[in-house]
């Protein structure tokens, strides 16, 4: 799976939260599990997409949650990549 495809796959994984009445921090090692990913691989994802203002994150990289510019980035490629998420559950 190419960084793309990982990243729009973290975002989901957040807004799922985002959407909750009360959302709370999301932390990685959960984010880990639902992706089936190791977590040195996904701390560099974080990181980078922390970088770029699409997640907020902890300086250890443990706990996360999506910005709004990261909502409205997901919703951006959910528009041009419709069926990709289509097999996200």
């Amino acid at each position: 799976m190419s960084m793309y495809e990982h990243q729009l796959q973290v975002l989901t994984i957040l807004s799922k939260n985002a959407h909750n009445p009360q959302p709370q921090l999301v932390p990685t090692a959960a984010i880990a599990g639902e992706m089936d990913i190791q977590l040195p691989k996904l701390h560099l994802i974080l990181n980078t997409m922390s970088t770029m203002g699409l997640i907020q994150t902890n300086a250890d990289l443990q706990y996360n949650l999506i910005t709004r510019k990261g909502l409205n980035y997901l919703g951006e490629q959910q528009i041009h990549m419709p069926n990709h998420f289509l097999r996200e559950s």
